[in-house]
């Protein structure tokens, strides 16, 4: 059984990207949103350690109650995924449909590429609710992993009643409102980067993106608003880092 779940694994290389930005930034203002954002994502990743560490103890006590015959189907279950070609990358889901016109839920539609997703294993369509954000991980579907997430959701929600439902045609996530009398004009409240204000005063980061995505654009702000200096600094962390991909892609293949 593996030993981290890995959306961990995934939070852990999104701390040790911003910890780099961190070290680069000049402007306080700028530090400061990458500490909020660092800080943000080792809180989910703590939550989701707890959350994993949960599971692996009920599966322990599920096996260990098991009989042979049980066990034997489920391994047969399981096998319609391969872990040797399961990548640890995640593909960002930005293709869904927005549905308001239920009193209780705001309903999200992912049917782009989950035709017969019905059939897939539960246990590896993972989700996590707060009162403001919710991210969803869909590991191994036909050997890929996908992510749909939101930190920054336009109301709030209630994260005990929210919940995802596989059907035949792909997945339904169910966010349960909050307060029914609440409009939904969007998924996420809307603001920019930096500078626009959020209704509540703050300007977070746009955290609906893929981590890597909010990233790229985190440096080019501070590339196009920064000092000669914070340029030359970030212009070299992207060499740095478009080479070591490149490596990395030479020495997979």
């Amino acid at each position: 059984m593996e030993s981290e779940s890995p959306a961990v694994e995934m939070y852990k290389k999104d701390i040790e990207e911003l910890e780099k930005l961190i070290n680069i930034a000049i402007r306080p203002n700028i530090k400061r949103q990458l500490i909020e954002y660092k800080n943000n994502l080792n809180n989910l990743m703590n939550e989701e350690k707890k959350k994993f560490e949960s599971e692996k103890k009920k599966k322990e006590e599920e096996s260990k109650n098991q009989k042979p015959e049980d066990k034997k189907e489920e391994k047969t279950n399981n096998s319609q995924i391969d872990e040797s070609k399961l990548n640890m990358q995640f593909t960002s889901i930005s293709k869904y449909a927005f549905d308001t016109s239920n009193n209780k839920y705001i309903k999200l539609y992912l049917t782009d590429g989950f035709d017969g997703i019905k059939s897939f294993s539960s246990s590896n369509i993972r989700s996590k609710f707060t009162k403001n954000t919710f991210d969803i991980y869909i590991i191994g579907w036909k050997n890929k992993n996908y992510r749909f997430s939101c930190f920054n959701l336009s109301k709030d929600i209630n994260p005990t009643d929210s919940y995802v439902k596989q059907t035949n045609s792909g997945l339904i996530v169910y966010l349960a409102k909050a307060s029914t009398s609440d409009f939904w004009d969007s998924l996420e409240k809307k603001k920019s980067l930096f500078g626009n204000k959020d209704e509540d005063g703050s300007s977070p980061l746009d955290k609906n993106k893929d981590p890597n995505q909010s990233l790229m654009e985190m440096m080019r702000d501070m590339y196009q608003n920064g000092d000669p200096e914070m340029k030359r600094m970030i212009a070299e962390a992207w060499t740095k880092s478009r080479d070591e991909q490149e490596n990395k892609h030479k020495h997979d293949h």
